[in-house]
Order: structure tokens, then C-alpha cells, then sequence
């Protein structure tokens, strides 16, 4: 038995000797064998300081673990300590308990070209490993798995994109797992890392792997946007970004279906700033804050509860080529190769979109617009805009406030009703009070050649659109209106249009100008422009003003236009009636009431019917002269007289003839002719005298009478040529005009 027991201890004593020699020796064994063998373990050259491995307890420890490149020179992966504690006892009863996983200290460095990762020849390496084909396992698995106390712990990382020079470093990366399982119990993981250009990222998730349910906490805060440069320089024409993007998300959802989840958080950024190619800022926000109640792709529902938009400035530049500073943002998109097929696999049908903001708020915000389309360019401020609209929908009439600034002097306000998505149906009251006119002279210049020098401007217009019908009314009243003498460097589509006289002739006795301008049409028309109708309102307006400015000017006054347009005349007669009197008087009223405008009376008559009615007064007035005993120096009632003689009075008529035979003419065949024959001479030498009278007293009239300025007073006559070649009634036609006062250069 002695020997028997002698033999036992021996054996047991050898066994534990070599359990003991194996201990030692494992772990030297097993660090030797990973760096002789790292080509074909890994395809990499693998340096270890310490690698401690303890098969009895299920622990390994590896200290200044270096993973190099492909080059054999630089370093892919690097970890000051990987620790790996495992039960050994549980495997007996198929269960996998680790109760350890940490990796501390990394520096990891990831590279991508492409599709192509610093990587890939490692994951070839272990596929190219393995290519026995797997049965599929139809039971489930006995094997109880749950892992512990996993954790990452000051760990950098960097991303490299060498195709967009991008570099994104992540330092201070740390992994937090309690525990997970691979069974129906839920599995905690908690990520936190800092960006080493601003910013920490902490996700907090919840996982079932049976149910593949998970919950993930988002958590973001100051993540610098600059960032995202090289991203957003594929598709836009960026030169800066700035702002910090800071999250906290909840989102809910299962990993079979990537599309059906449910988001609720806040989103917010704070100075956003984004400048293109040219320097030119294109948006800047000082600060956006986004409530999110619930948003669901799969369920096309988006409930927000509160979007706060502070300090939101741009400016929109409109180029002569119609385009604008957006466009130019956004690069063209590249056209895709070998792209002639098209999908024709039926989609299931989307439900239709829930979309609500229930309180949307922008203030402090502020717009330039600048038209550089025009010959002289314009630069509009739009500032302190404000903007509110309460539970803002799709489906629903909307309600919308807005005011502004308009170039620190006027003010806008707006108020909509109707719906967001069409133009079928909409009421919009817009109100600008204040406006400066002067602001606008681009514009004037571009299509009138003239400066707007002064004036202000109100404006309410009320659209309302019905089936995409629009009627809508515009009250325009400017006050104090004035503008400069025609550039003749600019070329003006509208130049003829007299702009100064329409202005002067439109103004009220209190300088006001108020003007209706109704517009209707089809919205949906291809053809309609609300911009070209409005204008096209005003320049009808301005040519019914060069028209008959007298006419308007009348109106305005009370006095009937058509009696004041032109004032008939009677060619034999140097006096004017009462009737006439009381017309000049009206004009003259006319003339205080519009200062900055002259009176002209242009003198018309009929030539050949004047000459006819002259040559037969002067042969009435022989014959009277003859016949009568009265002085030869005819008076009032003389001419009375003379004028009832009848041109069918035989002995006038022979007294005719006999003036004719006189002559050696005969032959006449009325009286007219007669007349003419004997007096058309001197008849024409009357008739300019006739009118240089009837000329001389009006002017006499207006300025000694009537105490009308003589500078704002104009009475013409056509010469000689002109008027033989007119036709038309004998008047006075009657006009206002505008003295052009070009200040003269100093010499």
C-alpha cells in the first residue's frame, strides 16, 4: 500500500509540476509564438512588452500591444493594456461569463481613399481563413452568454478621409458596457468621446437581442460644425462653416427595421455662420433652439413642438443672369453613369405626412437684399424681423405675423391665412408705413432715367385667393414725392413716360398722392405676374397723364375736365366772353394749386377756315363801310352789325362783283370765293395778329388779373408753316408741363 501511495504522490506531484511548469511557461510560450507568427496570424507586424495569460482563472493581461501598417512602419493600432477576465467553472454547464473586457490607453488610426480602408487586408485575412461552409443551426443554442464590465477608456482616435483631406480626431473615447446578453434580457452600453475640435458626444443605449428593440439617449454637446467642411464642399460651394451643434435625443426603435423608429429631444446650434467661395456670408444664426415631441419616418409623422430662431441673418444677391447667391451655392449635381434603368418595384403607399410646429418663432433677424441686376446697383436693408405663427400645418389653415424694419425708417407688417401646401387659397394684408423713397432711385433710374430725390411712401395691400383666383386691392399714398432730372447715361426702357409731370399732376393740395390699384388674375397661369400687373397699372396710369394731365388736374379740383382740356376760340374776335373768362379763372386756380407745374395754352385754329371767315368779314366790313354812315373806325356794334350782313344779300353780292370787275376778275361763284380772292392776303396778316392779341391779353390776363406767377404761365402759337397745315377746331388747347431745371456747371 506504502508503494502504491508512494507512486500516487509521485504522479500527483508530477502532475502539479507540470500544471505549474505549463503556468509559467504559457504565457512567454504564447507572446513568443504571436510575434514570430504575426504575418500569418494577422498579415501585420505585432510587438507585445508584457502578455500575461492565466488559463486557470480565465485572465489575460497584454501591456504596449503595437499594431503597425502595411509598411511595417507606422503604427495602426497601439494599447497600453488590454485586460480579459472570464469564469472557467460556468463553461462545465454551457455558460460563458465574462466578467472583464477593458482596453485602455489606445491610439487607433483609421484611413479611408475611397471605398478603400487602412483595414481591409486584415478582414481579408480572416475571411480568407475561414471558408469552411457553416451548417445553418435550426435549434436554438443551450449556451448562455453574457458579457461584463466591458469597458474603453482613454482611447484616441483618428479618421482620416485622404480623398477630402478631412481628419476627425476623437480623443478621450470611453466605452461603458455593465453588461450584455445575448438572451431576452436588455443589455446596457454608454459611449462617451471628445472631439479635439470641440465638442463631447455621450451615448447611452438599451439593447434586447431577442427582440432587437433598442433605446438610445443622444446626448451632444458643442460639437463644432467646421467639422463638416469637406462634406458639405461635395455638393456646395463653401468656403467656412462655424457654430456648435449641441443634442439630446431619445430615440426608440428595432434594428430589423432601420426606418421605424420614433425621435423626441432637442436640437440646437449656436453661431452658425456659413460663408461661400467669394468671402460672402451667407447665413449666420446666433442661436436655434428645436423641441422635437415625436417623429416617426415610418409613420411620415413630424410634431415639433417649438422652433426658436434669434439673430438669423442673410443676404440675397440677384445677378444679371437672373441667378441668384443660392444658386450659385449649390454645385451642379454630376450626371450618374450607366443610369438607364428605372425602378419599377411598387412602393407600399406612405401614409400621409402629420406635420405640425406648434409654436414657431423668429426674432431679431434681419435680411440684405442686393439687386445687382440693374445698371445701378441696389443695397436694401431688412432688419428686427419678427415672426410667429402658432400650431403651423399642412393640412390646416395657418396663421402667420411678421414685421420688420425697412431701412431703419419704415415698417412692414404682415398677416397670412391659408395653407402651406398650395396657392389654391391664401389671404395676405401687408401694411409698410414709412418708406423712403430715395432708397429706391435703382429702380427709378432702371426704368424712368430718374432719381427719386424725396419722398415717403405707404402701402396697405390685401390679396385674397379663392380656387386660384386672386382679387386684390392696393392703396398706395406717397407724401412729398420728388424726383430729379433725366440721366442720360442710363438707358431707361420707360424714359418717355413723364415720370416728374405724372407725379405733380397726381398730388393733392397736401402733396399727397393716392392711388387704387386693384389686381385679379389666375395665380396658376402660367402668364400671371403680380410684379408685371402692378406695374403695368402704374405706367397706364403715367401715359394717361402725359395724355391729358389738364384733365386729371381738373378732376381733382372739382372743374370739369373736358370744359378745361381746350377752350374754343372764334378767329374774327380779339375779345374773349365771360365763359372764357371764367375758364382762365379755373386755370389759374389750377396754377396756385400745382406750383411746380406751368400752365400752357397752345393757340389752335383752322387755317384755310379762318382765312375763308376773315376774307368774307373784311369784304362785309367794305361794303358796311360803304353803305353806312358811320366812322370809319368801326366799334363793337359796328361789327355786330357787320356781321349780320347775309352772304346771300343781292346787293352785297354785286357789290362783290363789282370790287372783282375792278380788278379784271370775274367769273366767282360765291361769295367765299369772291372774299378770298379780294382779301386772302391781308386775311393771313389778321389772323397772326388776331392771334398774337388773343395771346398778349391772356398772359395780361393771367398775370395782372388773376396774379398768376408769369413764370408759370406759358401761351403759344404754332409758326406760320404749322399752322396752315392744321385742320382741327379753333382752341385754345390747354396743358401742364414740367420746367426742367438743370443746375448749370460752375466754370
Amino acid at each position: 500500500m506504502k508503494k502504491w501511495i508512494k507512486v500516487l504522490v509521485i504522479v500527483l506531484a508530477s502532475i502539479i509540476a507540470l500544471i505549474l511548469l505549463v503556468a509559467i511557461l504559457i504565457s512567454p510560450i504564447a507572446k513568443s509564438y504571436i510575434e514570430k507568427n504575426d504575418k500569418e496570424l494577422l498579415g501585420r507586424e505585432i510587438t507585445i512588452d508584457k502578455f500575461k495569460l492565466n488559463i486557470f482563472n480565465g485572465s489575460l493581461r497584454i501591456e504596449k500591444l503595437n499594431i503597425l501598417e502595411k509598411d511595417n512602419k507606422t503604427k495602426f493600432i497601439s494599447v497600453d493594456t488590454f485586460k480579459f477576465n472570464m469564469k472557467i467553472y460556468p463553461l462545465l454547464a454551457q455558460k460563458v461569463v465574462v466578467q472583464q473586457i477593458l482596453l485602455a490607453g489606445a491610439d487607433i488610426k483609421i484611413n479611408q481613399k475611397g471605398s478603400e480602408f487602412n483595414f481591409d487586408d486584415i478582414i481579408k485575412k480572416f475571411a480568407s481563413n475561414d471558408t469552411t461552409p457553416q451548417p445553418k443551426d435550426t435549434t436554438a443554442s443551450k449556451w448562455e452568454i453574457a458579457l461584463n464590465n466591458i469597458a474603453i477608456k482613454q482611447t484616441n482616435i483618428t479618421y482620416k478621409d485622404l480623398e477630402l483631406n478631412s481628419t476627425w480626431a476623437l480623443e478621450d473615447f470611453a466605452l461603458n458596457i455593465p453588461s450584455m446578453f445575448f438572451d431576452n434580457k436588455s443589455s446596457d452600453i454608454g459611449i462617451n468621446l471628445k472631439f479635439k475640435n470641440g465638442g463631447s458626444l455621450a451615448l447611452d443605449a438599451k439593447y434586447n437581442m431577442q427582440t432587437t428593440n433598442y433605446n438610445l439617449n443622444i446626448n451632444l454637446q458643442n460639437f463644432a460644425l467646421n467639422n463638416l467642411l469637406p462634406y458639405l464642399q461635395q455638393s456646395m460651394n463653401v468656403s467656412e462653416v462655424s457654430g456648435l451643434l449641441s443634442t439630446n435625443l431619445n430615440v426608440n426603435g428595432d434594428v430589423n427595421h432601420v426606418m421605424d423608429f420614433v425621435l423626441k429631444g432637442n436640437v440646437g446650434a449656436k453661431n452658425f455662420s456659413l460663408i461661400d467661395n467669394k468671402n460672402r456670408n451667407v447665413v449666420s444664426i446666433k442661436d436655434f433652439q428645436t423641441k422635437i415631441d415625436e417623429v416617426s419616418l415610418s409613420k411620415n409623422k413630424y410634431h415639433i413642438s417649438k422652433v426658436k430662431i434669434d439673430a438669423f441673418k442673410t443676404q440675397f444677391d440677384l445677378y444679371k443672369d437672373s441667378t441668384n447667391n443660392f444658386t450659385f451655392l449649390m454645385k451642379p449635381e454630376k450626371p450618374q453613369e450607366n443610369q438607364t434603368q428605372t425602378d419599377t418595384t411598387k412602393k407600399s403607399p406612405q401614409p400621409k405626412m402629420d406635420f405640425i410646429i406648434k409654436e414657431l418663432i423668429v426674432d431679431n433677424s434681419s435680411l440684405i437684399f442686393n439687386d445687382q441686376s440693374i445698371q445701378v446697383p441696389l443695397s436694401y436693408p431688412i432688419e428686427n424681423i419678427y415672426i410667429k405663427s402658432n400650431d403651423f400645418t399642412l393640412d390646416k389653415e395657418n396663421q402667420l405675423e411678421m414685421s420688420a424694419s425697412l431701412a431703419k425708417t419704415g415698417k412692414v407688417n404682415i398677416k397670412w391665412k391659408g395653407y402651406a401646401d398650395g396657392i389654391a387659397n391664401h389671404n395676405l394684408m401687408l401694411v409698410i408705413n414709412n418708406l423712403s423713397l430715395q432708397d429706391f432711385t435703382p429702380y427709378s433710374l432702371e426704368y424712368f432715367a430718374r432719381p427719386l430725390t424725396k419722398g415717403n411712401l405707404s402701402f396697405i395691400s390685401q390679396n385674397i385667393i379663392t380656387n386660384f383666383n386672386l382679387n386684390g386691392t392696393n392703396k398706395i399714398d406717397i407724401y412729398k414725392c420728388e424726383v430729379g432730372d433725366k440721366d442720360k447715361k442710363v438707358k431707361a426702357e420707360y424714359a418717355s413716360v413723364p415720370l416728374k409731370l405724372g407725379l405733380y399732376v397726381l398730388k393733392d393740395r397736401k402733396d399727397k398722392i393716392v392711388l387704387d390699384l386693384p389686381v385679379k388674375g389666375n395665380v396658376n397661369s402660367p402668364e400671371f405676374s403680380y410684379k408685371k400687373l402692378i406695374f403695368k397699372t402704374l405706367i397706364n396710369l403715367l401715359v394717361k397723364v402725359a395724355t391729358s394731365p389738364i384733365s386729371l388736374v381738373a378732376e381733382q379740383l372739382g372743374f370739369d375736365p373736358e370744359a378745361l382740356s381746350n377752350i374754343p376760340i372764334d378767329p374774327l374776335e380779339r375779345e374773349f366772353s365771360s365763359e372764357q373768362f371764367e375758364k382762365f379763372k379755373q386755370l389759374s386756380e389750377i396754377s396756385i394749386a400745382k406750383p411746380e407745374l406751368i400752365l400752357t395754352l397752345s393757340q389752335q385754329v383752322n387755317y384755310s377756315k379762318s382765312i375763308e371767315d376773315l376774307s368774307v368779314l373784311n369784304l362785309k366790313i367794305a361794303y358796311y363801310n360803304k353803305t353806312s354812315t358811320s366812322p370809319k373806325t368801326l366799334e363793337l356794334i359796328d361789327i355786330a352789325q357787320v356781321k349780320e350782313i347775309s352772304e346771300k344779300d343781292e346787293s352785297f353780292i354785286a357789290f362783290a362783283k363789282t370790287l372783282l370787275e375792278q380788278k379784271g376778275i370775274s367769273n366767282q361763284n360765291s361769295i367765299t370765293e369772291m372774299a378770298l380772292t379780294l382779301f386772302s392776303q391781308e386775311a393771313e396778316k389778321q389772323m397772326l395778329t388776331f392771334m398774337q392779341e388773343r395771346n398778349n391779353k391772356i398772359v395780361e390776363h393771367f398775370t395782372q388779373v388773376l396774379k398768376v406767377d408769369s413764370t408759370k404761365i406759358k401761351v403759344l402759337s404754332l409758326p406760320l408753316e404749322e399752322i396752315k397745315a392744321q385742320s382741327g377746331k379753333n382752341q385754345y388747347n390747354v396743358s401742364l408741363e414740367v420746367l426742367e431745371q438743370t443746375p448749370k456747371t460752375q466754370q
